[in-house]
């Protein structure tokens, strides 16, 4: 019977996640250059760790980010793990700021083993978010009056990846995924003439559609030590690839008057097929610590955007570095005592700039993370939480400051479903 609920819950929450992909719509004037501001990736359990991979492995834990990681999932078993993210935005410039809120999904994740040393992984999660809202008076002459320009953005881009790792020797693991992006960016840009009702309005839209095939390449060491001590190292490789472009433009006009913004007389319409090119990144990084007690990591993450060819967006791109540290404690995993003793504690913090220019300026992002894992009743799955407090921009010139809080939980399903009942 349970075993049947887990399977509904597990085609419910699939079902729910290929409608939900994307979807979020915290809005942010970042979002504006390129195609959006990229997620946070990872899962709640490295997220809270400051979103260090490179040297995680765990027979729990579905680390898509170092594809190595595979082969760690435990024989006959099957993982599934979904999560999703509140986030709330703040934006400050000069003496003005704004809200933002949403509710959307993570990631939806699923493992399993083919043999000792060999799982597969297949994903679906968001690549990046193009929301944005921005709105603005200027000054116009004495018969059009205030123009008042609104510049919004929906939409963005999801990756869905198969993947697989093995371990070919006790102290090496090597992976790959495969992975499909694809998604579409709506641009709306009005021009809206506020002293006369007799002046037509003009309305800009565009479309900007990706679609195109990765892959990331990884391996691992792992070096056991006396005492269930350990030292992993890895590193992922990420390949530039090319992915197939849509655009498509429109600009009309119509009247303010109407109780819609119905086009009356279109002024241009263009569509073009070309070939965007998303460039290399590189993760390489390294944890230690204690099997089932204590774990410490970190991360560094180069990507070359100074490379990336994007046609149909705005911006200029620059090569982006990013710092990942974090920890994990527990204080008595197999405790019959204290509840408490058997959670897992997780703290991390992160650095990074962005991969487009805001007023020929760089952005750089500072973050902190906390974050839980909460151990089931009588099994090995779990429900992680975690937390991401980040602020990037300065609030003065061109730049403007953003905080935002990020809340996570995500329910993690372990089971051995390859196993024959013994009784009943």
């Amino acid at each position: 019977m349970y075993r049947n609920i887990r399977v509904g819950l597990v085609c419910l929450l699939a079902f729910l996640a290929t409608g939900a992909a994307g979807q979020k719509n915290v809005y942010s004037p970042f979002a504006r250059y390129g195609i959006g501001n990229l997620e946070l990736p990872g899962t709640f359990r490295t997220r809270a760790m400051g979103g260090i991979s490179s040297g995680i492995r765990d027979n729990l834990t579905l680390n898509f980010l170092t594809p190595a990681s595979y082969s760690s999932i435990d024989t006959s078993s099957f993982i599934f793990d979904f999560g999703i993210d509140y986030g709330v935005v703040r934006l400050r410039e000069n003496d003005l700021s704004y809200y933002s809120q949403d509710l959307g999904f993570s990631h939806l994740l699923m493992g399993f083993p083919i043999m000792k040393g060999w799982g597969v992984t297949a994903a679906i999660l968001p690549y990046s978010n193009g929301a944005y809202n921005i709105g603005y008076q200027r000054p116009g002459d004495d018969v059009s009056g205030t123009i008042y320009e609104s510049h919004n953005g929906s939409g963005g881009y999801q990756k869905a990846l198969l993947g697989t790792g093995v371990s070919p020797f006790p102290f090496l693991s090597v992976g790959v995924n495969a992975f499909l992006m694809f998604g579409e960016v709506t641009r709306t840009n009005d021009f809206v003439f506020t002293g006369d009702n007799n002046y037509f309005n003009t309305r800009k839209q565009s479309t900007f559609a990706l679609t195109g095939v990765g892959y990331d390449a990884s391996f691992q060491f792992m070096f056991k030590l006396p005492e269930n001590r350990f030292i992993n190292a890895g590193l992922t490789f990420t390949p530039a690839f090319n992915l197939k472009t849509s655009n498509e433009e429109m600009i009309f006009r119509y009247s303010p008057i109407q109780t819609s913004s119905l086009a009356l007389d279109t002024l241009s319409y263009n569509s073009l097929s070309t070939e965007s090119t998303i460039p290399l990144s590189l993760r390489a990084g390294f944890s230690l610590g204690k099997t089932d007690k204590f774990t410490a990591g970190a991360d560094l993450v180069f990507s070359k955007w100074s490379n990336a060819s994007l046609p149909g967006t705005y911006g200029t791109y620059s090569d982006a570095l990013s710092l990942h540290a974090g920890a994990e404690y527990i204080p008595d995993k197999y405790s019959n005592y204290s509840f408490f003793d058997r959670m897992e504690y997780r703290i991390g913090c992160r650095y990074g700039e962005s991969y487009t220019l805001f007023g020929n300026d760089a952005v750089k992002e500072y973050g902190i993370t906390f974050g839980t894992g909460i151990p089931m009743r009588r099994s090995r799955s779990r429900i992680s939480l975690a937390i991401d407090l980040s602020t990037r921009g300065s609030g003065s010139g061109e730049i403007p400051a953003e905080t935002r809080i990020s809340v996570g939980a995500s329910l993690n399903l372990y089971d051995y479903w390859f196993l024959k009942r013994q009784y009943d």
